[in-house]
């Protein structure tokens, strides 16, 4: 398998997510505690706090254990993130995400959204490897979409 080439990428940060999650659920907090009066309520604001505290947990997790700039190697049937080789037939879609620093996420066809794992922004070579992704996916007739997207944790 030839390579055709390899970038130096970092992971989307994950800060924003992890502040808003922590600001609504310290505010949900304290309205909860506030409430005496309706008991469902209160039983819902501490099963969604929960919730949030969980996801906090694995954001921290995330901000703590992944490395922040890995290498993307594109081969001429697969992509290489990591250490995860995606095959070309395998992907459904490449979403491209922004415009300054653009986040590309690729979609797996058993996929409803983008892994965190397969997300990523170029760092040095920005222009070159998104017109390489592009020619790539173009190749492979994969869709390459310039929109926002989810992702999943």
């Amino acid at each position: 398998m030839e390579n055709i080439g390899a970038y130096k990428v970092s992971r989307p940060s994950l800060m924003s997510l992890l502040f808003s999650m922590i600001f609504s659920s310290g505010i949900l907090l304290l309205n909860t505690r506030n409430n005496t009066e309706y008991k469902v309520l209160l039983y819902f604001g501490y099963i969604w706090s929960a919730f949030c505290l969980i996801v906090v947990i694995i954001l921290l997790y995330r901000i703590i254990t992944i490395r922040k700039f890995i290498e993307v190697r594109i081969h001429p049937d697969a992509i290489i993130v990591e250490n995860k080789e995606i095959q070309a037939n395998q992907i459904d879609n490449i979403y491209v995400k922004g415009y300054f620093i653009p986040v590309i996420g690729i979609k797996p066809v058993d996929h409803k959204f983008p892994p965190y794992k397969l997300c990523f922004s170029f760092l040095d070579e920005e222009y070159k490897g998104m017109k390489e992704l592009t020619a790539w996916a173009e190749s492979n007739q994969i869709k390459l979409s310039k929109k926002r997207f989810m992702r999943w944790l």
